[in-house]
């Protein structure tokens, strides 16, 4: 069944995309299921229970578009509300909305569920050996290939949009972030860039994280998050748990991988209303130019930035300082070749 949210205010309701129908035949396009300026569900060949969401910005004519991946976090599914202030989809500072601003595809995938009728997904990150919190759920304990589902998402959208390969990003939200940390050890010569919410590079705990390029590479971190804390612990918000590697501690591995220089401390910036603040570390001096940066939102929770509260109370503070935008903005300085 189709979804439709309005983005930027129009639609171009006469151009529909070849993209894949909502059936069990991923490269099947005799029923399109989404189009320009729309949202559309689209079935994945190979992955029935797993179909993706897919939002296609106004301005899409045919020419070479970037995209950005957004990986819900454990126990989510395919959905943009996490992104979006106050859970509205129709605001424009949700991801997609961003997407419709700047001209780029938003796909938000589903994780692996072991009963699909079930919302409570999760992606594969890594993790699970020497004390390591195994990241994440069934998925992980299961040893799902969500990598080789996610190159089954992307090759279905390549073969119905003209998706620009140079500009392909991935970002998420917790075990969603850590699946992008993931991605980026394995898949660096597809994704140019990753921006990891609230989640850190678990899957280097357990293995060697060895991309083929360098990644750039940006954290946002709450230091109050009780779920996924600031510091490597074993503490969290729903249940206990082993051991997940801590924000800056993730980043540093990022910087030894990409031959960064050392780490530096913008100042603290705090313009808005609310009970949190923002601090930039850069390391820079990278391996073929690239950054690795951490925000840190002084005070903030497990949440996105100026996103949905999710968890409510348990999640902790949402940031206005920075928000959909902010990831786009660094996202966009990369792209491959």
């Amino acid at each position: 069944m189709r979804r439709r949210f309005i983005l930027g205010g129009g639609l171009l309701l006469g151009v529909v995309l070849l993209l894949a129908a909502c059936s069990d035949r991923g490269g099947d396009a005799s029923e399109p299921c989404v189009a320009v300026g729309e949202s559309g569900t689209c079935a994945v060949d190979g992955y029935p229970d797993r179909p993706y969401l897919a939002f296609v910005p106004t301005g899409y004519d045919g020419g070479p578009v970037p995209v950005v991946v957004e990986l819900h976090g454990g126990g989510g599914k395919a959905d943009p509300t996490s992104t979006c202030p106050r859970g509205d989809v129709d605001d424009p500072l949700c991801l997609h909305g961003v997407g419709e601003a700047e001209g780029f595809v938003t796909v938000y995938p589903n994780g692996y569920s072991p009963r699909s009728l079930l919302a409570l997904r999760t992606w594969n990150a890594g993790g699970g050996v020497g004390g390591w919190n195994c990241s994440s759920g069934k998925s992980c304990e299961n040893g799902i290939d969500d990598v080789a589902y996610l190159d089954a998402v992307l090759g279905d959208l390549s073969r119905r949009l003209n998706v620009d390969s140079s500009r392909v990003y991935v970002t998420g939200l917790s075990n969603g972030a850590a699946m992008s940390h993931r991605l980026a050890c394995e898949r660096s010569d597809v994704f140019a860039a990753i921006v990891a919410v609230a989640g850190s590079n678990q899957y280097s705990t357990g293995a060697d994280c060895s991309p083929s390029r360098p990644v750039p590479v940006m954290q946002i971190h709450g230091t109050d998050d009780p779920c996924w804390t600031f510091d490597t612990s074993g503490r969290a918000c729903l249940t206990s748990q082993d051991l997940k590697l801590g924000a800056v501690e993730s980043a540093e591995v990022w910087a030894r991988t990409n031959g960064c220089g050392s780490g530096t401390d913008g100042p603290i910036v705090d313009d808005q209303p609310d009970r949190t603040a923002v601090q930039r570390r850069t390391w820079s001096r990278c391996d073929g130019g690239v950054e690795v940066v951490v925000l840190s939102v002084i005070g903030g929770g497990h949440t996105w930035p100026n996103g949905d509260p999710g968890l409510g109370r348990i999640a902790g503070e949402i940031s206005t300082e920075i928000d959909s935008s902010t990831v786009w903005r660094f996202m966009k300085q990369w792209s491959i070749g």
